[in-house]
């Protein structure tokens, strides 16, 4: 999949915060983590719901999933 670049506007205070969470990690990584890291979270309620999982089944099964989007992009 090839990679295409966006502009977005992001709220200066909410980037802010990231910011302090991890100085020094340049916007672009932080807002892509932000995004990997809200990915696995729907992939967790998704596993949840279809298969009815416990949620340490979930999780690995979702952090598998955050792991292989981060290979393909």
């Amino acid at each position: 999949m090839a990679k295409q670049r966006v502009t977005v506007d992001f709220d200066a205070d909410l980037l802010a915060e990231l910011r302090a969470e991890e100085p020094g990690k340049p916007d672009r990584e932080l807002l892509e983590d932000l995004a990997h890291r809200r990915l696995g979270q729907s992939a967790v309620r998704r596993i949840r719901a279809r298969f009815d999982l416990p949620e340490d089944e979930a999780v690995a099964l979702g952090v598998r999933a955050v792991r292989d989007a981060r290979r393909e992009s």
